[in-house]
């Protein structure tokens, strides 16, 4: 992705979070990742890590209109999604469920799992430990972290 387009999306991600009445504290940066594909409109997420500690980890999801965080899972990292603004279809093992404000699911290791939201969403997920190569997607091509790109 381009810086521009970086800077874009993290603008848009900030809104999102502010119109779900959340504030970055100090030193919290939005993380913007297309996976690669050059299509964060389509395939991207928006990601605030505000904890990573040795027990636990949590961080907000920020997912735009008709954005997909497409089909992963992790060895290692459980989960737990708890829905803090918009609807979010969440699809687990192949399994669909809609999920609005307040819902949440916690999954296991080895739990392949994708969402998006027609609308847009603000996510809290929980975890154990963040591991950053703790990511497998169904489509090896995808790569976890976006490459900055000219212009």
């Amino acid at each position: 992705m381009k810086k521009t387009e970086i800077d874009q999306a993290r603008a848009e991600s900030l809104a999102r979070l502010a119109d779900a009445g959340i504030a970055l504290g100090p030193g919290e940066e939005i993380e913007i990742t297309d996976f690669g594909k050059g299509e964060y409109d389509k395939l991207g997420l928006g990601l605030i890590i505000r904890l990573n500690e040795p027990e636990y980890a949590a961080k907000w999801l920020t997912v735009a209109p008709g954005q997909v965080c497409p089909n992963h899972y992790h060895k290692i990292i459980k989960e737990s999604f708890l829905i803090i603004k918009g609807e979010v279809k969440m699809v687990l093992n192949g399994d669909e469920q809609l999920m609005g404000p307040g819902d949440k699911c916690t999954f296991g290791p080895g739990t392949w799992h994708w969402f998006t939201s027609e609308k847009g969403a603000v996510i809290e997920e929980i975890t154990t430990q963040q591991v950053p190569t703790d990511s497998y997607f169904e489509d090896e091509s995808i790569e976890r972290y976006v490459k900055l790109e000219e212009g």
